[in-house]
């Protein structure tokens, strides 16, 4: 399966932010990415954005444990 340039994007993003930033820069990525195609007046969507990027800030300290 070949990634979408915008995922390959993303991904870069992702990797950069991780590695000059730390987790903070992922959750910062996710809210950003969730916000901007949630509708106007929709703050449940940046919510859900920032409770998805504890998540993954979560899963990823749980590999790196493991």
């Amino acid at each position: 399966m070949k990634a979408t340039p915008h995922a390959r994007a993303l991904a870069w993003l992702i990797d950069f932010l991780d590695r000059y930033w730390g987790l903070v820069g992922v959750a910062v990525v996710v809210t950003l990415e969730v916000a901007v195609f949630a509708p106007r007046g929709m703050v449940e969507w940046i919510v859900g954005a920032g409770i998805v990027g504890a998540a993954l800030i979560v899963g990823w300290l749980a590999g790196r444990s493991g």
